[in-house]
């Protein structure tokens, strides 16, 4: 099993931490950039109770992070994105092990709207040999499209920059990838790039889309299980806090309605999709009763009960 430093620095940490998953695949050669399989799940779990580091329940943890009653490096289970692979193949884990853990969800697959985030990630997870294939595509529709004036530039600022280097398992073209999407194009400069891409292709969104997330049963199922429910903001942007305050509000009080229309209960805490807030983010999720919240990386070592740190997965395995 390899373990790289940063997740030994993870589990070493006197912080209470949460453990974030996305992506489950079933073969031991993931077919999904940065998914892991039920075994490697397993040898998680493992690596933290070797170390005798306690895995708590995730209405424990969440009891204890109000009270302030964590102790040194106690940890809960964190998924994001209500995959439907996260059900199928990383739950029974769970149960097999009587863990419990914290489900951020965000609602607009919920509701018929189409999600691009997802459909772009299986596309070319599924579409090309490599990300390294996909992303030299992704460039050159990017440099043909002139929706950068000059991408000379903008590439070496990014290569200047440390962008991303708090998440040591993403490949140097992963980094500009999300750099060019999250930091250079619009939203609408982005989605267009990609749906040229995926009609030259001849993608199918029906196809593509079938079984690839949760349904309101299986988040039912979750909280009659004890698992916690939480907010993921409704449409997932990848850059939160750019938004204006009415949107940010906006995205998360329709999450919000929609999650306590299925569970029956108000909701209580929330993950900030790609680690995007601010101090307004924060302002407006306090205002909604929001008690806890988590971050995606463990590079904050000043937080407040809305920035819980988290360790991804992936440390494990690059």
């Amino acid at each position: 099993m390899r373990i790289s430093l940063s997740l030994l620095i993870y589990m070493d940490s006197e912080l209470p931490h949460g453990v974030m998953f996305h992506h489950f695949c079933e073969n031991s050669q993931p077919n999904s950039l940065g998914a892991i399989t039920p075994n490697q799940l397993e040898k998680i779990i493992a690596s933290y109770k070797k170390r005798a580091i306690d895995i708590l329940p995730a209405e424990e943890w969440y009891q204890r992070a109000l009270m302030g009653s964590l102790n040194k490096g106690q940890v809960c289970l964190t998924f994001d994105d209500a995959l439907r692979s996260q059900i199928n193949l990383a739950l029974p884990v769970l149960e097999k092990h009587g863990l419990t853990a914290f489900w951020f969800v965000y609602s607009s697959v919920f509701e018929g709207e189409k999600s691009t985030f997802e459909i772009y990630r299986y596309f070319y997870d599924n579409y090309f040999a490599t990300f390294d294939e996909f992303f030299y595509v992704f460039i050159r529709y990017l440099q043909s499209s002139q929706a950068i004036k000059d991408f000379l530039h903008e590439r070496n600022r990014f290569l200047e920059s440390d962008y991303l280097s708090e998440y040591p398992f993403y490949s140097d073209v992963e980094k500009e990838y999300r750099y060019f999407r999250d930091r250079v194009l619009s939203k609408e400069q982005f989605n267009q790039l990609m749906e040229n891409i995926l009609a030259d292709y001849e993608v199918s969104y029906a196809e593509i889309s079938k079984n690839l997330w949760m349904t309101n049963d299986h988040l039912l199922d979750l909280v009659g299980n004890s698992h916690i429910v939480g907010l993921h903001s409704y449409s997932h942007p990848t850059s939160m806090s750019s938004l204006n305050v009415s949107d940010q509000m906006n995205e998360y009080q329709r999450n919000a309605v929609h999650l306590h229309s299925v569970i029956g209960r108000p909701v209580r805490t929330v993950a900030h999709p790609v680690n995007s807030y601010g101090k307004q983010t924060l302002r407006i999720l306090e205002s909604m009763g929001i008690m806890i919240g988590f971050r995606s990386n463990m590079h904050k070592k000043s937080f407040g009960p809305l920035e819980q740190p988290r360790a991804d997965c992936n440390g494990i395995w690059h």
